[in-house]
């Protein structure tokens, strides 16, 4: 008996023992959950660190003088920092060049894919008419299907282009659109983009979830679908709209597929530039010989270098995207709370 239940005297001998129980069971219950946070914590840690863990080992590396590549001492901390990597790795992947080039691009296909989902999910959400469900259906579809099925008849329509017979009734024989950024713009503007299904859903749930009194009112003071659309639904879902606009452009920046599928010749391209850099880093460093300094040479054939080079070239090409998502991050999260990614 604890000595509070002995000290309390207008209390009965056996209220007195359920005094005592109840508090081992707060303890008890005490002990429970600082174990599960424990557990919890080791957890969350152990997960960070699988996350995070080679992003750290990047950034040292990529800091890392050359010859003290492999050296323990420099796994975690550079003993001694160095810019030279990342001036191999600007060289290898032209990024003044192919930087601006695909921010331009990506942003693009990134506004054209959300405004084709936005048009798309309304008419779906809104509008009835003969086969809405079943259009629905094979637009959610698109989601699970992987790409590569579309592989080869996109690649040969592709190949082949033509409208009703329109060019090759000119010009004799169908375009090709293989090489072209246009496949791309088509692709995207015809809903068929990458992850077009996604963005559609996405789109469609956020607008049934809006009240159709708004939409109503705008109808009665005589304004027509579109007006109502760009004027009062539009406004009424920015951050979904730019949850859907982010997601769009981080996938499309990270694609190589639809690029190297459909416009495999851009050099341009930093997504391309990476993975053929990444491909041949000993061909990469030796075409920019004659720009890095000479006493690196004999490092050109060091599978150790060649790692570190495609290192910070992967830094480089994930650093745009970090920066976007700290200018947007509190938009971002409100428009993935609202239209429902992140569960209930």
């Amino acid at each position: 008996m604890t000595d509070q239940a002995r000290t309390r005297p207008g209390l009965l001998p056996k209220q007195r023992w359920e005094l005592t129980d109840a508090k081992k069971v707060r303890a008890q219950n005490a002990g429970r959950r600082f174990v599960m946070n424990l557990l919890r914590y080791a957890l969350v840690i152990c997960l960070s660190y699988l996350i995070l863990a080679p992003i750290l080992i990047n950034i040292t590396t990529a800091f890392t003088y050359p010859r003290d590549l492999g050296l323990s001492s420099s796994l975690w901390i550079p003993a001694r920092i160095s810019m030279e990597n990342w001036h191999v790795a600007l060289l290898s992947l032209n990024y003044k060049v192919s930087l601006p080039y695909t921010i331009v691009q990506t942003a693009l296909i990134a506004l054209l894919q959300t405004f084709c989902a936005m048009l798309a999910a309304y008419s779906f959400a809104r509008l009835k008419f003969p086969g809405r469900g079943l259009l629905f259906a094979f637009a959610v579809f698109t989601i699970i299907v992987p790409p590569q099925t579309f592989m080869l008849p996109q690649y040969v329509y592709f190949r082949n282009f033509d409208i009703l017979g329109i060019f090759k009734a000119i010009t004799g024989k169908p375009l090709n659109l293989l090489g072209s950024p246009l496949s791309l713009v088509l692709i995207n503007g015809l809903g068929q983009g990458l992850k077009g299904g996604l963005f559609i859903y996405i789109f469609r749930q956020v607008y049934r979830s809006l009240p159709k009194s708004l939409e109503e009112a705008a109808y009665v003071d005589g304004a027509g679908f579109i007006r109502t659309f760009f004027g009062i639904v539009v406004p009424s879902s920015t951050s979904d709209l730019l949850t859907v606009l982010v997601l769009s452009f981080v996938w499309n920046w990270n694609d190589a597929y639809y690029i190297r599928l459909f416009d495999s010749s851009n050099s341009q391209n930093l997504m391309l530039a990476y993975t053929r850099a990444v491909g041949s880093v000993d061909q990469a460093i030796a075409r920019i010989a004659t720009q890095v300094p000479a006493h690196y040479a004999f490092l050109q054939k060091n599978p150790m270098y060649e790692a570190a080079i495609g290192k910070t070239a992967a830094l480089l090409v994930f650093l745009p995207l970090v920066i976007m998502f700290l200018v947007v991050q509190r938009r971002f999260v409100q428009g993935v709370e609202r239209s429902g990614l992140a569960g209930d």
